[in-house]
């Protein structure tokens, strides 16, 4: 689980970069913006999953609760 999710991470930043600026260029200005958000609430929800993981790992080692 450690350099693979940085790869996923940034395949889809290239994505949404490339997506993003076709948009741009065919003068489709906030299809661009809603596919870059879309591309940022993806990569907050696999962050927010390793940040859960983290916590859980944290309880275990410390005995808490």
């Amino acid at each position: 689980m450690g350099i693979e999710i940085v790869f996923k991470i940034a395949g889809i930043g290239i994505l949404i970069a490339i997506i993003c600026q076709l948009l741009k260029q065919t003068g489709r200005d906030d299809m661009a913006m809603l596919a870059a958000l879309a591309g940022l609430v993806i990569t907050l929800m696999m962050i927010i999953d390793l940040i859960a993981t983290l916590f859980e790992n944290v309880k275990q080692v410390f005995q808490l609760y």
